[in-house]
């Protein structure tokens, strides 16, 4: 359990150090956070109570160094052609981590309260609703009824989307608690990161604004400017479902599922740009 982890993995082992500090760090933040008074809430922890600020922004960006580290570590075990050294079940599974650590900093975002969260809510409200058959009652599940605040989604971020990537990750590196290096190192960097850059929520009200969501969410608001809102759900499924049968691709259908994966990866892009341009014009 302390042994030092190989190269191959060392990404892996980092993506549970930064999920240990996001938990945690988290667990600090929830008794001051009230999703009735969301922006007032986010207001006090920057600026009325002291160091909590810092606490926030080491929440942020740990949540962000796991969803980076796990791309990273997925895309060194792509390279490395050891995806058939995986099980097929674990990797299905561990492939899920992407959408949950996508999912729980967009929660995270949304549970700022500002004009630019609410902006996005109505957004998420809007795919989740265009999806067949349980659209409605899956917006209903993860966003709550309409009219109904923040409250479902903070159940969710400090819920669901906790407890599901802590067991997903247990599963993939068959540990519960990160070693001491990558524990040490996830949270020197948040600290480090968090001290210089920061985060802060934006106004309360959108009527001057131009409302664009953290960088994650910048390709998808691109997409939507173009094309229908269930191309929302329906690229980032494909996505999904393209790193899965991953474990299943040999030869010339892996290098099929690579191209669609990366034509992915540069639409998203494409379209952030196309958003950032729309925006500036």
């Amino acid at each position: 359990m302390g042994e030092r982890p190989a190269d191959g993995h060392r990404y892996g082992a980092l993506s549970l150090g930064f999920l240990a500090v996001t938990v945690l760090s988290g667990v600090a933040l929830v008794p001051l956070y009230r999703p009735e008074e969301a922006h007032a809430a986010v207001e006090a922890i920057q600026g009325g109570i002291p160091g909590a600020w810092l606490v926030r922004a080491v929440h942020a960006f740990g949540a962000l160094g796991f969803l980076l580290s796990t791309v990273i570590h997925l895309a060194q075990v792509v390279v490395r052609g050891d995806v058939a050294r995986v099980p097929v079940g674990v990797w299905w599974r561990s492939t899920l981590l992407l959408p949950i650590a996508y999912a729980g900093m967009l929660t995270g975002f949304l549970l700022r309260g500002d004009a630019e969260a609410l902006a996005a809510m109505a957004v998420g409200r809007g795919v989740l609703g265009s999806v067949p058959w349980i659209g409605e009652g899956l917006a209903t599940l993860l966003l709550g009824p309409q009219g109904a605040g923040l409250g479902p989604v903070a159940l969710h971020h400090a819920g669901t989307l906790t407890v599901l990537p802590w067991l997903l990750s247990i599963e993939h590196g068959r540990r519960a608690w990160p070693d001491l290096r990558s524990w040490v190192t996830a949270l020197l960097a948040s600290i480090a990161i968090g001290g210089i850059v920061p985060v802060t929520p934006g106004p309360a009200d959108g009527a001057a604004a131009r409302l664009l969501g953290p960088w994650y969410l910048l390709g998808l608001q691109g997409m939507l400017l173009d094309l229908p809102v269930a191309t929302g759900w329906i690229v980032p499924a494909a996505a999904v479902l393209g790193v899965g049968m991953l474990a299943h691709a040999r030869g010339r259908a892996r290098t099929a599922v690579m191209t669609v994966l990366a034509g992915v990866v540069a639409a998203w892009v494409g379209w952030t740009v196309r958003l950032l341009v729309a925006g500036a014009g």
